[in-house]
């Protein structure tokens, strides 16, 4: 296709070439008329057709230098059809051409990764009866571990003791009235309290604040209390497919069964 425009661009620059030099020649030339006299014209006479005066015209050569450059605009034009029809067939040139093809192809597409975290379990011994069961389906297996403060439940005491002795006495009165499993504490900033016990179920806390209010004790406090614990995380790692969907729902009917409390939560595998 390259070479076909050149060669019609050479066809243009010889037909202007040719055009320029027409027009330089009728510009430059010197027109020389014999016309016959008016007493030639007079006398009718016979006169055959070589000897009718004839028009004599002369032609001025053009420019050499005119010629040359446009001899050379054509040549140089042969020259680069000849280079973009070598350059069009070249091997390299193939190569590339093969390459953006390849490369147009449409690549296959990537399987999806697949990440999730089951838990959290108490114990580590919990998630391992899962192992086996997600690697017989697909997937790699890990186990992680973290700390974390876990609500203890809520610490209800006696506050506003000056001295120790103020204290232990309200500790025996309330013993002898059946209050059970209490004592004297501190504070974190040294006050001293009668603990009235840490309570995890709604129903014994407000059994035990009934209790003290019914001695006269009003001045109580309630605290919420944390302990640091170790929980534990079943991580799967796989791709999509029908397998895994299947075994995702196998391992959420078992989870419902066995451990109410643990959920599946689908995470990046980043």
């Amino acid at each position: 296709m390259r070479a076909f425009v050149l060669m019609v661009l050479v066809l243009n620059l010889i037909f202007f070439a040719w055009q320029y030099l027409g027009g330089s020649a009728q510009q430059g030339e010197d027109e020389k008329v014999v016309v016959p006299t008016a007493a030639e014209w007079v006398v009718p006479s016979l006169a055959l057709v070589s000897e009718v005066p004839s028009i004599v015209i002369e032609v001025k050569e053009a420019p050499s230098t005119v010629q040359s450059d446009v001899v050379a605009v054509v040549e140089q034009a042969v020259v680069d059809s000849h280079q973009v029809e070598q350059s069009d067939s070249s091997p390299e040139v193939e190569r590339v051409a093969e390459a953006d093809r390849a490369a147009k192809v449409a690549a296959p597409p990537q399987p999806v990764a697949l990440c999730y975290k089951v838990g959290p379990f108490e114990k580590r011994t919990k998630p391992l009866e899962m192992v086996e069961m997600a690697e017989r389906n697909g997937f790699d297996t890990a186990i992680t571990a973290r700390q974390v403060e876990r609500f203890f439940g809520e610490w209800i005491y006696l506050a506003d003791y000056d001295t120790l002795r103020a204290a232990r006495a309200d500790v025996a009165v309330l013993k002898r009235e059946g209050i059970k499993d209490i004592a004297i504490a501190r504070l974190d900033d040294g006050r001293l309290v009668i603990s009235l016990g840490i309570f995890g179920q709604q129903a014994t806390l407000e059994e035990r604040l009934r209790e003290v209010e019914a001695l006269g004790y009003v001045n109580h406090q309630r605290r919420k209390r944390y302990r640091k614990a170790e929980e534990f995380w079943l991580v799967l790692s796989g791709f999509e497919g029908a397998q895994q969907q299947s075994m995702v729902d196998e391992l959420n009917a078992v989870l419902d069964e066995r451990f109410p409390a643990v959920e599946v939560k689908k995470v990046d595998c980043g």
